[in-house]
């Protein structure tokens, strides 16, 4: 026979490591996203930045579909 309270520690210990994973992945695409900003506003500042016009009509395009 499985005890209630065994059942509860199991699934809570489950729910614990799915939000960990969970917030481990959102702090890793922030970290991302901010270096990727960094990034753009550093070449931006130099006058070095170019815009991917083919890139950007593609994704213009796509979004209209």
């Amino acid at each position: 026979m499985i005890n209630p309270i065994q059942q509860g520690y199991v699934a809570s210990s489950t729910l614990n490591t799915a939000q960990t994973n969970k917030e481990t992945k959102t702090n890793d695409t922030q970290k991302t996203e901010n270096d990727k900003a960094a990034r753009i506003a550093e070449q931006i500042k130099n006058g070095t930045y170019k815009i991917d016009t083919k890139a950007t009509a593609a994704a213009i395009a796509d979004s209209l579909i």
